[in-house]
């Protein structure tokens, strides 16, 4: 049962599937960080600058060793810790889910 579990993950986590959008949450932040900068508690601002510097180095991993499932994993549970990526990114990435709006 553990093997299938990994394998399901692995799939979730691949290349294939997170990398294209998580270059463009990474892609989005700078601007987002610095237009909301002035509307952020000070905590907000750096959960958010900490999301966005693991997403950069997640996208790091996909392009340097995208096999390395154990640190890609890791920077995923990291990221989870640190909430979910602001709202008007999701939106912008596929607003025809709405489903962003879960805080």
């Amino acid at each position: 049962m553990e093997s299938i579990v990994e394998t399901v993950m692995q799939k979730l986590f691949s290349e294939e599937i997170l990398h294209g959008p998580m270059k463009e949450i990474e892609e989005r932040y700078p601007q987002w960080l610095d237009e909301h900068k002035t509307s952020l508690s000070k905590e907000e601002h750096e959960r958010y600058s900490l999301q966005y510097e693991l997403i950069k180095e997640l996208n790091g991993v996909y392009e340097n060793d995208p096999r390395n499932f154990t640190w890609i994993v890791d920077l995923m549970q990291k990221m989870q810790e640190c909430g979910q990526p602001p709202n008007d990114i999701l939106q912008d990435l596929a607003p025809e889910f709405g489903l962003w709006n879960l805080d």
